[in-house]
C-alpha cells in the first residue's frame, strides 16, 4: 500500500504526499504526534478520482509481485506538487493491520499521518490520511484511499483505486477537485500504466 505527499494534499499506496493548492508552508521543526484519535469520517462533498486496471495475472501472485519493491510508488514521478516519502515511523499498532497508524516524512520535510481503516487481503485496502503539515493542511480535513481488487471470471485481476479528499470548507472543493484532476489523475494513471506493463510482461514470461 502507499501514500504520496501532495504539497497541498496527500496520496497513499503506502506512501506519497501531495500539495494540492497554491501556496507554500515551511516544514515544521517537530513532526506531528498521534493523539490516539483520527478525524471522524463524515458525509458531504469530497473531491474524488477513481481509476481501474485489469491485469493478466491471478490475484495473489499479482499482489505479491506489485508489493515487492513497492512498484506503484516506484513508478510515480515526483513533481513540484507531489512528493515521495523518505521515512516512515509506525506510531500505533502493527502495520498494516486494521487500526494501525504511521507517520510519513516527505522529501520536502513535511509530514502526514496515515491509518488503516480496513485490510482484507488480497481484496481490499482502505486507509485515511490527515494532519498534513504542508500547504494541503490549509485546505484538507483528511483524505481516504481505497484499493479494491477483484478476481474476474477469466482468472485475470481487476484493481479499482479510489482517492477521496475532504476539503475543510465547502467552497474549497472546486479548487481541490481541480488539483485532483490536473495533478493526481495523471500521477495515478501513469503509475498504473507502468506497473500493468511490468506485471503483464512478468506473468507472460511465467506462462511461456
Amino acid at each position: 500500500m502507499s501514500i504520496l505527499t501532495l504539497k497541498t494534499l496527500t496520496i497513499p499506496f503506502a506512501a506519497i504526499a501531495v500539495t494540492a493548492c497554491v501556496g507554500s508552508v515551511a516544514p515544521p521543526s517537530e513532526p506531528p504526534q498521534y493523539t490516539g484519535v483520527a478525524p471522524e469520517l463524515t458525509g458531504g462533498k469530497y473531491a474524488v478520482y477513481e481509476t481501474e486496471r485489469i491485469f493478466n495475472a491471478p490475484l495473489k501472485p499479482l499482489r505479491a509481485f506489485i508489493e515487492d519493491g513497492n512498484k506503484i510508488i516506484a513508478a510515480m514521478e515526483e513533481t513540484d506538487n507531489i512528493k515521495k516519502p523518505v521515512d516512515v515511523v509506525v506510531l500505533s499498532g502493527t502495520w498494516p493491520e486494521q487500526g494501525s497508524v504511521r507517520r510519513l516524512e516527505f522529501s520536502d520535510g513535511h509530514y502526514t499521518l496515515e491509518q488503516v481503516l480496513e485490510n482484507d487481503f488480497p481484496t481490499l485496502f482502505r486507509y485515511q490520511v490527515w494532519d498534513f503539515t504542508a500547504a494541503a493542511g490549509n485546505n484538507l480535513e483528511y483524505a481516504v484511499g481505497q484499493q479494491a481488487w477483484e478476481v474476474l471470471p477469466d482468472g485475470r485481476s481487476k484493481l479499482t483505486w479510489t482517492y477521496s479528499l475532504k476539503p475543510n470548507a465547502g467552497y474549497k472543493r472546486f479548487f481541490v477537485q481541480r488539483f485532483v484532476n490536473n495533478d493526481m489523475r495523471p500521477l495515478m494513471e501513469n503509475a498504473l500504466d507502468v506497473v500493468k506493463a511490468q506485471a503483464d510482461e512478468a506473468f507472460s514470461e511465467d506462462a511461456s
